[in-house]
């Protein structure tokens, strides 16, 4: 594995590169962080024409949405999450190819335990 971080219009641009010799893989990581509210990554397996991009925005620090385009799959994905209080967050997910749509309930709580 291969990490490193360059400056791209004067922010941070993390490149991952990864290769596997047991199933002979390669995938080339990126995220290029435009300010904490925003960012863009894309994540490719070489060889395989399988590329996936999301982009993610983060408001006010308490809901998240992120929709994302597989390549490979020619399909949209979309996950929206909020913060609801320290110990519980909602998050609603739809996959396109699919057409799944999930609720998931967590919880981290350190008097009355952890769930999902």
């Amino acid at each position: 594995m291969f990490m490193n971080t360059v400056r791209f219009a004067e922010k941070p641009l993390n490149l991952t590169y990864i290769h596997s010799r047991g199933d002979n893989r390669t995938i080339l990581d990126g995220t290029f962080v435009w300010d904490p509210s925003n960012k863009v990554s894309a994540n490719h397996v070489v060889g395989s024409g399988n590329c996936k991009l999301k982009y993610s925005y983060v408001h006010k620090g308490l809901t998240t949405i992120e929709p994302s385009y597989d390549v490979a799959k020619n399909s949209w994905d979309f996950a929206v999450s909020r913060r609801v209080n320290d110990d519980n967050s909602l998050k609603a997910t739809y996959q396109s190819s699919s057409n799944l749509l999930g609720f998931e309930w967590l919880r981290n709580s350190k008097t009355s335990g952890c769930f999902k």
